[in-house]
């Protein structure tokens, strides 16, 4: 009489289904992380603005030679509120009127709040009421222009 063998099933093909299952279930997780923190941040032209980098050089250079001095002083003027104050003195400490000033504010952790304010110019100051959009940090580019002088700072502000 022959001897029968019972053929056992063998777990091997569970095991390697289980293991791509697993892999094809966390890649989905990270997919989905990905698409829904994703804030939008990035630098338009990047390519651009390195190449043009030795211009930015030459720009930092000529501000020097002008020595125009930038004084910025804020307060808080209610809710997401500030009041900006700009001091603006050529290099014999004259105070220099009839300039063109805007602040450009970006926020550097979200995108889609930027916005601009131009300087209310009466009584000889250059003022800023600005109102923020939401609390955090905001990124600064104060532009100064009188004549064909151009002055550019940054300023980091934080509205809590």
């Amino acid at each position: 009489m022959q001897k029968k063998y019972k053929v056992s099933a063998s777990k091997i093909p569970y095991i390697f289904f289980a293991f791509f299952g697993i892999v094809i279930a966390v890649n989905i997780c990270y997919i989905y992380l990905a698409k829904t923190t994703w804030r939008g941040i990035t630098t338009d032209e990047s390519y651009q603005k390195g190449l043009d980098y030795n211009a930015t050089l030459e720009q930092a250079e000529k501000q020097k030679k002008l020595g125009w001095k930038v004084d910025v002083k804020s307060s808080i003027a209610g809710d997401n509120k500030m009041r900006l104050s700009v001091i603006l003195l050529d290099e014999k400490s004259y105070e220099i009127k009839d300039a063109a000033i805007n602040i450009s504010f970006r926020n550097p952790v979200q995108d889609g709040y930027d916005f601009s304010e131009v300087a209310d110019t009466s009584g000889g100051s250059y003022l800023f009421n600005v109102t923020f959009p939401k609390k955090g940090q905001w990124d600064a580019m104060i532009s100064i222009h009188k004549g064909k002088d151009s002055l550019y700072l940054m300023k980091r502000y934080v509205v809590q």
